[in-house]
C-alpha cells in the first residue's frame, strides 16, 4: 500500500477542476508526455525522463497510463528489462504498484465524489471505468477508516 500513499501524497499537491491536470505534476517531477504512434500491443513506454502515450488513445486512458507512469517513475529507480522467464514475478509487482499508485493519485477527495458511484465517478474523475471499478475497493477502505481490532479483549478504560 506504500504505491497508494505515494500516489494521495502527490494528489494533494494538485489543484484545479476535475479532471485534475497531470502535466504540471509531470513537468514538477521532470518528466516529458509525448503523443507517439505506436505498432503492436505497446500503449505506453518509459525511457529516461519521457513518458511515450500512444496517440491514438482515448483520453481517459492517456490520463490513467500517464498516471500509472508517472508512478513507475517515483516507484522504480533503474532499468527495468526482463529477459528471463522468471523475473514475471518482478514484473507484476512493479505493474500493481504502478496501479495503486494511479488509484491514490485519483482517490476522490471528498466523500460527496465517492457517494457518485465509480461510473460517473470515472466521468467526473476524467479517467476510464474499468479503472475506478478496479480502484473502488481502495477508494471505499481509505474513505472510511476502521479502528483497529483489539482481538476481543475490550478497551481498557
Amino acid at each position: 500500500m506504500i504505491a497508494l500513499q505515494r500516489g494521495l501524497e502527490m494528489a494533494h499537491t494538485l489543484h484545479g477542476p476535475l479532471p485534475l491536470d497531470l502535466s504540471p505534476l509531470a513537468q514538477r517531477l521532470g518528466l516529458e508526455i509525448v503523443p507517439w504512434r505506436f505498432r503492436g500491443r505497446l500503449r505506453a513506454v518509459i525511457v529516461d525522463a519521457v513518458i511515450g502515450i500512444d496517440d491514438r488513445l482515448p483520453s481517459p486512458w492517456v490520463r490513467w497510463l500517464t498516471a500509472h507512469a508517472i508512478g513507475h517513475h517515483l516507484l522504480h529507480t533503474g532499468t527495468w528489462l526482463y529477459l528471463d522467464s522468471w523475473q514475471w514475478v518482478a514484473r507484476v509487482k512493479a505493474e500493481r504498484q504502478a496501479e495503486e499508485f494511479a488509484a491514490g493519485l485519483f482517490m476522490p477527495s471528498t466523500p460527496a465524489l465517492l457517494a457518485l458511484g465509480p461510473a460517473t465517478l470515472a466521468r467526473r474523475l476524467g479517467i476510464p471505468e474499468a479503472k475506478a471499478l478496479w480502484s473502488w475497493p481502495y477508494w471505499t477502505l481509505l474513505s472510511n477508516p476502521q479502528p483497529p481490532h483489539d482481538g476481543g479483549k475490550g478497551s481498557k478504560t
